[in-house]
Formats: structure tokens, C-alpha cells, sequence
């Protein structure tokens, strides 16, 4: 028995059209629907029905994520009434999920500030070979 679990507005009081969401972010990608449909194995039809759904399958929203790179999570648990006080995060970490980006994110930027910070040093050994050929114009520089 395969148990589902649905997002939906009317469970969390919040007033989202996760549909309307999807297909804002579709068009915004300048993805067809055929080829969405073809890419989350559904018919157009369904993709039609999907734009007009309130409330989706968590499994089929986390493919959609998956294929627009996008967390549609979030959209949810950006609302205030997450924000309140006494409500925990829930963090699970799916290192394999296409849309979580941010750790690959921080990892570039690791990556670009060690580069930064060794041409900073190099750039620092550049500006102590001069100063010391300003103080002493004679002096040969060693290379």
C-alpha cells in the first residue's frame, strides 16, 4: 500500500495555488507543455489539470521541482505560519536532488574565494618587490 501525501492549502490554512505556481514557473522557463508532460511522464491533459490544481501529490511536486529546478517546498514553508514561534524546520538533505543547488553553490564559492585568496598573496608578493625596489633602486631583484 503506497501511502500519498498532498499539499494543499485547506491542511495549512495558507491561500496557495500550487498549480497556478507550476505553471507561472513553466512559462516563465519557456518550457512547452508538451515537453514538461513528456519530462513528468503525463499527458497534456493532466499538465492542463495540474495548472488548475490547488493542492498536489508531494511525489509529483517534487519530480516538477526536480525538472524546473525549483523547491516548490519553499513556497510553503515561506508562509508566516511556519514563522511562528515553537514550529521546528524539518530538514531533510537529498545531496542527489538537481534543485538543491545551494550546497553545490557554496562549494563553488569555497572554490573561487581559496583562488582569491592565493592571488591576493600573490598579489601581495608582487607589491613587497616593488616597494623594496622603490626603497633600494639599485638592488637587483632574485628571481
Amino acid at each position: 500500500m503506497r501511502n500519498f501525501f498532498f499539499i494543499s492549502h485547506l491542511s495549512l490554512g495558507m491561500a496557495i495555488h500550487i498549480g497556478k505556481k507550476i505553471k507561472d514557473e513553466l512559462y516563465k522557463q519557456g518550457i512547452s507543455v508538451s515537453t514538461f508532460a513528456r519530462k513528468i511522464n503525463r499527458s497534456r491533459n493532466v499538465v492542463y489539470d495540474i495548472f488548475e490544481r490547488e493542492s498536489i501529490d508531494t511525489a509529483l511536486l517534487n519530480k516538477i521541482g526536480i525538472i524546473l529546478r525549483l523547491d516548490f517546498f519553499s513556497i510553503y514553508s515561506d508562509q508566516k505560519e511556519y514563522k511562528k514561534e515553537g514550529v521546528q524546520s524539518l530538514y531533510v538533505r537529498d545531496e542527489k536532488a538537481p534543485y538543491n543547488t545551494h550546497s553545490e553553490q557554496l562549494k563553488a564559492l569555497e572554490k573561487q574565494n581559496e583562488l582569491l585568496l592565493s592571488e591576493i598573496a600573490y598579489l601581495k608578493k608582487i607589491v613587497d618587490l616593488m616597494e623594496d625596489k622603490k626603497k633600494s633602486p639599485n638592488k637587483k631583484i632574485k628571481k
